[in-house]
């Protein structure tokens, strides 16, 4: 890193700001007046980041120090989300976490086909209803091609399946009704509150939810350019045939008359 072609006074502001999002990940207010009209300070501040495996991202008036890899010392442990789980939750519960989070995304931008927003708001009932649909779609593809497929992409489909169908049977079996069960109502109430404090989503009525402006740039200007996630996301959303769009839902959308 080169800073012989900043002031001094730059590159302790800039100090100041990394040294605050490196506590808080976040910053708002006047404390980013600095970094959106002083071009210098948003170079360093960039810099800081870079090298820790980083990103400076902007959402408003928010700026978020975003981990680009696994190896970053401000990517979130697997102990930390497991937190959410409960102590006995597992690789697999994790799995079946992340699972559940790209199907609510994948809502808001028609299933990952669009890179803009397609709706306003998501229903836990409808989440609730797209997970079941793309475990029904996984299913379909058959135990060989699940574990093949798993392989190539590095991500346990067939694990993610008996783990949703175990939700299901926990202690809920009186109370079974098309894959409806408090059960299964629990496990996604403890997602949404990691997503919640990790700022992806916000409430906005009763059991309606929006994704946040930060959840929506990370979306537009880097998840979807990794070709390993296109790889997922295709094999997951991907249909069984008997339908080629995916249906009119509650709180969608039209983008075109925005």
């Amino acid at each position: 890193m080169n800073y012989r072609s900043y002031s001094s006074q730059d590159v302790l502001q800039a100090f100041r700001l990394y040294a605050r999002l490196a506590e808080d990940s976040v910053l708002s207010g006047e404390a980013i007046h600095s970094y959106i009209h002083n071009e210098e300070v948003q170079s360093l501040l960039e810099q800081f980041a870079q090298e820790v495996d980083c990103v400076v991202l902007r959402a408003g008036e928010e700026l978020h120090l975003v981990p680009q890899s696994k190896v970053s010392s401000f990517h979130l442990k697997n102990e930390s989300i497991r937190k959410y789980l409960g102590a006995q939750a597992t690789n697999i519960d994790l799995y079946m976490m992340y699972f559940s989070i790209l199907v609510f995304i994948g809502q808001f931008y028609n299933n990952f086909q669009s890179t803009a927003v397609q709706r306003d708001f998501l229903t836990t009932e409808a989440w609730l209803q797209q997970i079941n649909e793309r475990i029904e779609t996984l299913r379909q593809q058959g135990e060989a091609e699940l574990l093949r497929y798993g392989q190539e992409m590095q991500y346990n489909w067939l694990p993610i399946i008996e783990k949703w169908d175990a939700i299901n049977d926990i202690k809920e079996s009186a109370l079974k009704q098309k894959g409806k069960t408090i059960s299964h109502f629990s496990f996604l109430d403890k997602v949404l509150q990691f997503m919640i404090d990790e700022k992806i989503v916000k409430q906005i009525g009763e059991e309606e939810y929006e994704l946040t402006e930060k959840s929506q740039v990370i979306v537009q200007k880097y998840f979807m350019d990794l070709d390993h996630n296109r790889n997922i996301l295709k094999f997951m959303f991907q249909y069984d045939g008997k339908k080629t769009d995916p249906p009119e839902q509650e709180g969608a959308t039209n983008a075109f008359n925005r």
